[in-house]
């Protein structure tokens, strides 16, 4: 047999046994942890044996310690018959000291003749009598030709102590003490056992496990080599060898080391001897000497299982209601010792979800909730739900479970926001019964509001304006649709008003100010992203977006995203993510809108059972509807929507973006129902914003299309008298419904001045559309040079967008050569571009292809008027041509290419 890493052992061994040969008396102490292998490496004594030797061997067992003298009579027993003595007591079980002495001459006159070697493994359980027998052995064996070989652990009290002193007192005793294995030691074990040799990353994964035990070593070695070869990585299996081996372990290390294991487990850091000790019921003295006998033999790393397969084959041997009940008094131990609610909450989590019982526990509920704080603080929101649920379950008042339910609806939109919105059910059902405490009010209107149901939060917010605080919160918009923002408050603090945009309140049309927008972006960028500060951080994005400026609002929302994620908040990101798309949707990025909607989808569970959803479904749906990509939308259109969803803000994107692609696939009247259908909603909601939904033109785009001119008109004019007109991107858009039914001339002015409203919106789709409008103007009052070059500037726009639905739209209206030049590709054109114009050349030709003005072109470069008519003589001179109108269409484009290359 090969011992590994224990040549010094083998050695002393066998040089006890050659003195006792040589007429010596030897008593040698084999100490070690339980599956070490002091079994292994007394049983080599027997193999080490000559024919003359005598081998006498008994082996104790915690079965047989009230046994008088049943391992005495075991070594009796391997003697010749009539060799010793029979042992004796007396009837209260004390050995007689005669018969003691007859049989240590009985020994002494064998070992005359021939060696004899007495081995007893696991002497620790010998009975009291036996071991009488032993102390008088080792007392008077000095001049014997003897050796006595005994096991016993470290870290266990010995039965009888004077046992053990008598040991210390004799000269003759040698001690060998087994260590475990070392990461060599284990690699070594490994290449000589049986079978397939692990490859060396494994082995040094076999060592963790094992702790270095090899009796657990071995274990896993056999697990290995009999698993089927698959590409996963090695774990030991549930209940299998490895398991077995530590339930040995842990018997053979002492008494109730299952129930230490588990107490250990449970414990965690928070272990302590006097803890471990209160929780078993034996003294901390007792608990820690189990524990350093549990560390010896591998199981354990200090007070901490080594690996988590050892802790779970611990555990898998303890049943669930014993389990619960350690993890309840565990909970109760740490509360009493007023240690962290965050470590009590967790055990009483754990407590219930195995069974256990939480009712005599009065203090639970409170310990649940503050822990929840803590929890989230340290991003963990899926425990923090865990604990408000448990709270929720085990509160019978009333208000505190609306009060739970409402902050859990809370913590559950950072994860699930189809969840959130039905936590909110309980505490609406205690306010319609007339039940809810006013204190209660204020954080269950907010959450609705944040979840889009801005009825339902105005039914909670009137409940406030009667019953508590009347006129202090009368009219606060919070949700960025609603009353104008210049009837509230700036941003300040975590509990805000919506700030105003540019162009609002006592502004003038066409009048901007950015103090508004100013608040909002540095409420942004100053406020910590919590439950609490989410409904004022979404208002003053779309502050930002919508009101002010979309760049910034977008740069804000890639920073909430990032921290979400860090949060570990996949709904929050969702929302963000959401909020982003829809700015590169007002921005005309219809790819980056596309992607960022997925984006947001992607992030949420059970999509369907959600409102929110609605909200990046709506911008999915527009921007692939511009793209073209109509048969991705009637798929998406067919997919399910959450009952709940035309019961919120996010269903009136959701009808206006239905609407939008039924306009562009030509069904007219269901087209027209969903923008009055969103336009009835928001009034009745009171959050009728045209600068969010501007549905009256989309409802009067179709009424012209029907021939319903006077409706359309009537709705436009309505449009124009909002506050909201004042702004840009409303304005621009309204002025382009109204000259539709203007005369000529007037129209022209009309889509002029909706073309410099949108010029300064960002929104270049719509600046497109109005570019095609006022190219029609110009064809029909026979501009059609300046109608060209207009139109083909609005191509060169929905181009860029990739909105190739208005490309498909244009292409018709463009001029034969524009047509023909379009087909061309952009590689046609790069050779003479590279070759033939100047950056400078390029530069004016581009914006003038596109259908700017050569003032307009001045403005934009930076140079004089002069200066860019003497570009564009050089530029027709170069590429053959004799005017303006001859510029390719796709010259911006091909210039794009050649400088990439």
């Amino acid at each position: 047999m090969e011992f590994a890493e224990r040549e010094l052992e083998v050695r002393a061994l066998r040089t006890a046994l050659g003195e006792c040969r040589g007429g010596a008396a030897r008593i040698v102490v084999i100490e070690g942890a339980a599956g070490c292998g002091k079994s292994e490496l007394i049983d080599s004594l027997a193999e080490w044996a000559d024919a003359d030797d005598l081998t006498l061997r008994a082996f104790g067992s915690p079965t047989e310690r009230d046994l008088p003298l049943g391992l005495m009579r075991q070594l009796t027993g391997d003697a010749p018959a009539g060799a010793l003595p029979e042992v004796s007591a007396t009837p209260d079980g004390e050995p007689q000291v005669s018969a003691m002495r007859e049989f240590q001459a009985a020994l002494e006159r064998l070992s005359s003749t021939t060696p004899v070697v007495i081995s007893v493994d696991d002497v620790h359980h010998a009975d009291s009598a036996s071991l009488r027998y032993l102390q008088h052995i080792v007392r008077h064996s000095r001049s014997t030709r003897m050796l006595l070989v005994l096991t016993t652990p470290l870290h266990q009290d010995s039965q009888d102590a004077s046992f053990g002193t008598e040991l210390l007192r004799s000269r003759n005793v040698r001690r060998i003490r087994l260590r475990r294995l070392t990461p060599e030691g284990c690699r070594r074990v490994a290449a000589t056992s049986p079978g397939p040799t692990p490859r060396e990353a494994l082995s040094g994964e076999l060592h963790a496990i094992s702790g270095g035990n090899p009796l657990l070593l071995r274990a896993l070695l056999e697990e290995y080599r009999s698993a089927p070869a698959t590409g996963d990585a090695f774990r030991p299996e549930q209940g299998g060898l490895f398991g077995q081996a530590v339930l040995t372990c842990l018997r053979h290390s002492g008494p109730r080391m299952l129930d230490l294991g588990a107490a250990l487990a449970v414990l965690g850091d928070a272990y302590t001897p006097e803890r471990a000790g209160r929780l078993l019921g034996v003294p901390a003295f007792t608990a820690a000497q189990s524990v350093a006998s549990l560390s010896a033999s591998g199981i354990l790393s200090g007070h901490r299982f080594p690996h988590p397969h050892t802790q779970t084959a611990v555990l898998d041997q303890v049943p669930a209601d014993v389990l619960a009940a350690l993890h309840l008094r565990t909970g109760e131990l740490l509360h009493v010792e007023g240690e962290s609610v965050t470590r009590v909450s967790g055990h009483l989590i754990t407590a219930a979800q195995l069974g256990g019982s939480l009712s005599a526990l009065p203090w639970a509920v409170d310990v649940l909730r503050e822990a929840t704080e803590d929890l989230l603080t340290h991003s963990d929101p899926d425990r923090a739900t865990q604990a408000l649920e448990l709270a929720h379950e085990l509160s019978r008042d009333e208000q505190q479970r609306a009060d739970i339910k409402t902050r859990l609806a809370a913590v559950t939109w950072r994860v699930n926001p189809g969840r959130a919105e039905k936590h909110l059910s309980a505490p609406l059902a205690v306010l319609r019964a007339g039940r809810l405490a006013a204190e209660r009010l204020a954080p269950l209107a907010e959450l609705l509001t944040c979840q889009g149901r801005v009825a339902e939060a105005g039914e909670v917010t009137s409940r406030i304006l009667r019953e508590t605080v009347a006129g202090s919160t009368g009219g606060e918009d919070r949700t960025g649709f609603g009353p104008r923002p210049d009837e509230n408050a700036g941003v300040s603090g975590t509990r805000t008003e919506n700030p105003r945009g540019p162009g609002e309140g006592r502004l003038a049309p066409g009048t901007e100010s950015g103090t508004e927008t100013t608040a909002a972006e540095r409420f942004l960028r100053t406020t910590v992203l919590t439950d609490d500060t989410l409904e004022p951080v979404m208002r003053a994005l779309r502050s930002l977006a919508y009101f002010g400026h979309p760049e910034q609002a977008a740069a804000c929302c890639r920073e909430l995203i990032a921290e979400a994620e860090r949060q570990k908040a996949p709904a929050w990101q969702a929302l963000f993510s959401s909020a982003l798309a829809a700015v590169l949707l007002r921005l005309s990025d219809l790819h980056a809108a596309e992607e960022h909607a997925c984006r947001a989808l992607d992030c949420l569970p059970e999509q369907s059972s959600s409102a929110f959803v609605g909200s990046p479904t709506a911008t999915l749906i527009r921007a692939r509807t511009l793209m073209g990509d109509h048969a991705a939308v009637a798929r998406q259109l067919h997919q399910p929507v959450s009952d709940t969803l035309f019961k919120s803000t996010h269903g009136l994107a959701y009808l206006r973006a239905r609407g939008l692609y039924l306009l562009a696939t030509h069904q007219l009247h269901a087209a027209l129902g969903d923008f009055l259908e969103a336009g009835r909603l928001a009034r009745s909601w009171g959050v009728d914003r045209p600068a969010v939904l501007p549905w009256r033109t989309d409802a009067a785009d179709v009424l012209f299309r029907l021939g319903e001119t006077q409706r359309a008109r009537t709705l436009v004019e309505q449009q124009f008298a909002d506050p909201d007109a004042r702004r840009p991107w409303v304005r621009g858009i309204s002025l382009r419904l109204r000259a539709v039914t203007s005369d000529p001339r007037q129209r022209l002015t009309l889509l002029n001045q909706s073309v410099d409203e949108l010029s300064r919106s960002g929104d270049r789709v719509e600046l497109a559309r109005s570019l095609a409008e006022l190219g029609r103007a110009l064809r029909a009052v026979a501009e059609p040079a300046r109608a060209d070059a207009v139109i083909r500037r609005a191509w060169n726009l929905a181009r860029e967008c990739g909105a190739e639905t208005l490309c498909e739209e244009f292409s018709p209206e463009l001029g034969p050569e524009d047509r023909m030049r379009r087909r061309g590709a952009p590689e046609e054109f790069r050779s003479d571009l590279d070759t033939k114009l100047s950056d400078s050349e390029r530069r004016v030709a581009t914006l003038a292809a596109s259908g700017y003005t050569n003032r307009e072109i001045s403005l934009k470069l930076h140079i004089t008027v002069s200066t860019v008519e003497q570009h564009l003589t050089r530029v027709y001179r170069k590429l053959n041509i004799t005017r303006r109108q001859d510029l390719p269409v796709d010259l911006h484009l091909a210039v794009s290419t050649a400088e990439a290359v």
